[in-house]
């Protein structure tokens, strides 16, 4: 029997309300859509539903292939979560009642997850209780709506979620990371619910030089090639729920905890020392430099692209506003890259005192781990 009473076809249905009918004119509609370029705004993006009803998913699949959208789909929660790694969707239309893994499983699951943590969510369910969308939203959903739906209230849903995840996204299209906006969001989120927080501020030494030895499009493949790699290192070394944000150019922003900074610095320091140098020519390798102009206009040499990592937590003293960090970051990072390559500063003061800045040992590449700065902090 079907979970939804309407689907057996014994109520008249509007021609625009679905979850529980197909419109009868969508053809037609859809043809016009590609002769008039009625498709919307985001036409082209890609949409993963999952949902297990045949007749829904289809409904969905017709309505959204008629505003332009790519659509790709899942009957369950695993092929799902699966799908949304493979497929990198902008947005997931993901439905409650399912068996096996319900949607309020998968929907967490997404967003402890770094790769998927950003994408838009919005839940489909016969559910109308108040009690059910609080319970949606908690687990992260962007949006919560009622089977049976109207078709242009969807659209007009999806769209909205969309342009926030644009907005959210503006100052890190190359990444795909969360921007400015959702850094600040995440510090403050974090930093009122008072518990353990660790932050690092992560900078491209000499990136500017290559930049302009290698050209643009090289120096965008460094910037990808180390956010993927800050990813992969904070998924291997960090917690389920930790963060990384772009924060523009090369600068990036991760929020572990306490226990995790110190693994998480080191190994980024360790895999962009043995990774980045790939990309100079050999003859910049074998010499550890590049000849560039500099912002004087004389030819200057500069040594290959280092990483200056700064960390401060909330272990040993109070944290009331993301302005805070920023300030404390700013001072270790300028510490940090006071050094000859990589370098790892960690804020080890228990209260805001003047500053002392002490000396942290250079990383030496090939020499093994790279320096925490123990002994070292502020």
């Amino acid at each position: 029997m079907s979970r939804h009473p309407e689907e057996g076809g014994k109520k008249a249905v509007s021609p625009t309300r679905l979850g529980c009918g197909m419109p009868v004119d969508l053809p037609n509609r859809q043809q016009e859509a590609r002769e008039t370029g009625f498709p919307g705004e985001f036409a082209g993006r890609k949409i993963l539903v999952i949902e297990d009803e045949p007749g829904i998913l289809g409904v969905l699949r017709r309505i959204l292939a008629f505003k332009g959208y790519e659509v790709v789909d899942a009957s369950e929660g695993p092929e799902g979560i699966r799908k949304a790694h493979e497929e990198k969707p902008d947005l997931i239309l993901l439905d409650v009642m399912m068996p096996g893994m319900n949607g309020f499983d998968v929907c967490r699951a997404l967003r402890e997850d770094l790769e998927t943590a950003m994408t838009p969510i919005l839940m489909l369910t016969v559910k109308s209780r108040t009690a059910d969308r609080i319970k949606g939203m908690e687990c992260g959903a962007d949006d919560y709506i009622i089977k049976p739906f109207d078709a242009d209230e969807l659209i007009v849903r999806i769209d909205a979620a969309l342009r926030r995840k644009e907005r959210d996204l503006y100052a890190s299209p190359l990444t795909r990371l969360p921007g400015n906006i959702s850094i600040e969001a995440e510090l403050k989120r974090r930093i009122a619910d008072r518990a353990p927080l660790a932050v690092l501020a992560l900078d491209i030494d000499h990136f500017k030089a290559y930049n302009d030895e290698y050209g643009y499009q090289k120096g965008d493949d460094i910037i990808s090639i180390v956010s993927m790699l800050i990813v992969g290192v904070v998924r291997e070394r960090g917690h389920r729920g930790d963060f990384v944000g772009h924060i523009g150019g090369d600068d990036f922003l991760v929020v572990t905890r306490p226990d995790t900074i110190d693994a998480v610095a080191e190994e980024i320091i360790r895999r962009f020392d043995t990774t980045i140098p790939e990309h100079y020519s050999p003859e910049a390798r074998a010499r550890g430099f590049i000849e560039a102009v500099n912002r004087h206009g004389l030819r200057e040499r500069f040594p290959l692209m280092s990483i200056s990592v700064a960390g401060v937590t909330n272990e040993h003293r109070t944290i009331e506003h993301p302005a805070r960090v920023a300030e404390i970051l700013a001072e270790l990072k300028k510490a940090a890259k006071a050094q000859a390559g990589s370098a790892y500063r960690k804020d080890r003061r228990r209260r805001d005192t003047p500053e002392h800045h002490l000396p942290v040992e250079p990383v030496v590449p090939g020499a093994g781990s790279p320096s925490r700065g123990d002994g070292a902090g502020i």
